[in-house]
């Protein structure tokens, strides 16, 4: 229905029939227009392939560093003297 909707009104993007718990990629739409004669004619390309799609999330090549020490507070170089301003 959603392809459906997007040619009947030539909207432009893409569809994606997946599991979004699990990440599955089933099949996927890419709808375009191409203006002929002044007009804008919608037309789509099929795909099943997860790599082509925009909305399929890709899994990561690296994973995300671990932070197995405490936190230490940056200290400034030197020491801020001064008076506060006022803004009014």
């Amino acid at each position: 229905m959603a392809l459906l909707n997007m040619l009947l009104n030539s909207l432009q993007g893409e569809i994606a029939h997946m599991n979004s718990l699990s990440n599955d990629f089933y099949r996927g739409y890419k709808v375009q227009t191409i203006l002929i004669d002044g007009y804008h004619m919608p037309y789509y390309i099929e795909f099943t392939e997860p790599k082509q799609s925009y909305i399929w999330l890709r899994p990561l090549k690296e994973p995300a560093p671990m932070f197995n020490k405490a936190f230490e507070p940056v200290r400034a170089s030197q020491p801020v003297n001064g008076v506060q301003g006022c803004l009014f």
